[in-house]
């Protein structure tokens, strides 16, 4: 992982928020107003994080139309991800 690449996922997992939206996605799908009610955030604040999550890399979407009711519900789902910051490793990078 290239360092400005390391900086985006850090960033992203830098907010007790964004934090706790991929350990709740850790359990499986979820859908935005899921995700809100389990982190206690409204779903515009919930959706702003996940976009910041998206961008990262650490968060996909999939959508699921519903043709009965004629509308579509989107998933959020982890990406697999692996993050190691040791002394090790920022050695390594400083080479």
């Amino acid at each position: 992982m290239e360092d400005a690449e390391l900086v985006d996922k850090l960033s992203a997992l830098g907010h007790i928020y964004r934090l706790k939206i991929v350990t709740a996605l850790t359990e499986g799908d979820k859908y935005l107003s899921e995700i809100a009610k389990e982190v206690g955030i409204s779903r515009a604040l919930a959706n702003v994080h996940l976009k910041k999550l998206r961008e990262a890399g650490l968060v996909k979407t999939r959508v699921l139309l519903l043709e009965d009711e004629a509308r579509a519900l989107r998933y959020y789902e982890l990406n697999d991800f692996h993050i190691e910051l040791s002394p090790e490793e920022l050695k390594r990078r400083k080479k």
